[in-house]
């Protein structure tokens, strides 16, 4: 069955099996990383993981997290997610087949919370694990 992840029109479609390793691979990271005024976006994550989640229902970023503040927080976490996975901090790796996709689906999930808050402010863009190692490596900073 098909998940989707959507805001305003624009949505990234997937299995409800990659749907839930996305969400699982994501609080997994979110849980160790998040700061104390943090907390509360990981647990409405978990609790719609828990209770609203199912197969077919996905993400829809406008009614599911309607505060900008916890847009910005995923958009991040999904980013840095996606990073550990390619480091191969989260998930199985007992085998690669999955990486890829993965990958590509969780980075596309917070590109996606990160439109979504740039309709409201148009120049913010995740605080990310790569951006930070690009300014290192590129611009010196």
């Amino acid at each position: 069955m098909t998940c989707e992840i959507s805001f305003e029109g624009r949505s990234i479609q997937m299995n409800h099996r990659q749907f839930s390793n996305v969400i699982q691979f994501t609080l997994e990271l979110a849980e160790s990383v998040a700061k104390s005024d943090e907390k509360e976006h990981v647990v409405h994550m978990s609790q719609l993981r828990d209770k609203e989640f199912w197969p077919g229902r996905g993400i829809q970023i406008e009614n599911d997290f309607p505060k900008i503040i916890e847009r910005k927080f995923w958009s991040k976490m999904f980013y840095d997610t996606a990073r550990a996975v390619y480091n191969r901090d989260v998930g199985n790796h007992d085998h690669s087949y999955w990486q890829a996709q993965a990958i590509h689906q969780i980075y596309s999930t917070g590109q996606l919370f990160e439109y979504a808050v740039q309709q409201q402010e148009p120049g913010w863009y995740a605080d990310t694990m790569d951006r930070a190692e690009f300014n290192k490596v590129v611009n010196g900073s």
